[in-house]
């Protein structure tokens, strides 16, 4: 979509890929990127630090948790098309406070000063998990009952949309977003922790239920479902973003297993409901077990700094059971490019961390 494009969180997992395809596109004029971390600071790789290189992007420095810091934008001098938020704080286990200021304020923050800029379209990135960790197959209309605070504070931030007169906004929820760039996610998780079992050359046990649905998509079919949206779309409307795969726990660790060559098992039912009432202690024991491991084999391949750990939060290890439907989407004329999670993607994922020097080569203990 032709014009200037301003990206708030630019620099994030999402954000990276999306300046990547936005430079790249023929019709997009400038894009301005704003974030509090800089690109040099961000274990870009070499795809991602040519569109941040380009003549096409103007990088700014700027904590959007302050509204008077939004100045820094506007003597740029420039006008903007369309305004996408990927900004706020991504970091598992902190406090309700905490997100209410770096998600939800700065979400409003950003939405007021797009509507300043009289954008042509605004674009909010919510998450799936508003709806809730049923597993029930959630429609942009069913009923939001967010389980973490994270997720109340992205609700709280589509709410606050509503209340900004003239402002023209469409609200994404994608479900577990996965792919080059991504560093807490789910899925990376996954990979790091099946790297240490391919070096212990052990059997790697899960405590959740194979049965459990956690729908994904890849974070280019999100970028470009953005941008598809920002014409495709109608203003005030929600639109899940997910592929095709109606991915599950097991679908994930499958192909996780299939990457490193190992076995899985799940502990039942049973065990499984018994972990749940001690999260902390398990996570406790899951950190104890897998974080020598990826030290030896970081220090095995002489990497001495690397945004990657096998180290999980409690409330990773809760059934999140998410199953969204992606048909209003599909019905703008919307296609994927990456409609199923495969195990050639996630080597590809691993293989560009390799190639960075930020994940250790995969290989049993001692070799």
């Amino acid at each position: 979509m032709s014009g200037t494009y301003l990206v708030f969180g630019g620099v994030g997992f999402v954000g990276r890929n999306l300046v990547t395809y936005l430079v790249n596109s023929e019709t997009v004029s400038h894009v301005v990127v704003v974030d509090k971390v800089p690109p040099a600071m961000a274990w870009l790789n070499e795809e991602h630090k040519a569109a941040f290189d380009s003549d096409k992007v103007t990088f700014k420095s700027c904590n959007l948790v302050n509204a008077s810091n939004f100045s820094r934008i506007t003597e740029l001098g420039l006008t903007f098309d369309y305004c996408i938020n990927l900004a706020g704080e991504s970091k598992y286990g902190l406090s309700k406070e905490v997100y209410d200021e770096r998600v939800f304020q700065i979400s409003a923050n950003c939405a007021n000063f797009a509507n300043e800029q009289k954008v042509k379209m605004y674009v909010e990135v919510s998450t799936a998990q508003v709806y809730g960790t049923s597993g029930k197959l959630s429609t942009e209309d069913s009923k939001t009952s967010p389980k973490f605070d994270f997720d109340a504070s992205k609700l709280k931030a589509e709410k606050n949309l509503e209340q900004i007169p003239g402002l023209n906004y469409i609200i994404v929820r994608p479900v577990c977003v996965y792919g080059p760039g991504d560093r807490i996610g789910c899925i990376m998780s996954q990979l790091v922790i099946g790297s240490v079992y391919n070096y212990l050359q052990e059997t790697m046990r899960l405590i959740w239920s194979k049965a459990i649905s956690l729908n994904t998509v890849h974070v280019e079919d999100l970028c470009l479902a953005i941008v598809h949206l920002l014409t495709a779309g109608e203003s005030g409307e929600v639109y899940n973003i997910v592929d095709e795969g109606d991915t599950s726990i097991d679908m994930i660790v499958k192909c996780i297993s299939q990457v490193f060559e190992i076995k899985y098992e799940y502990l039942g039912t049973a065990m499984s409901a018994l972990a749940q009432l001690s999260l902390q202690d398990i996570a406790n024991d899951v950190n104890e077990k897998h974080m020598v491991p990826w030290s030896e084999m970081c220090v095995r391949d002489q990497i001495e700094n690397t945004p990657l750990s096998p180290f999980v939060y409690p409330c990773q290890l809760e059934n999140v059971n998410i199953k969204a439907s992606g048909d209003k989407l599909m019905k703008t004329g919307f296609v994927l490019k990456n409609p199923i999670l495969s195990e050639e993607c996630l080597k590809g994922i691993l293989d560009g961390y390799v190639k960075q020097r930020l994940f250790p080569t995969p290989g049993p203990k001692g070799k």
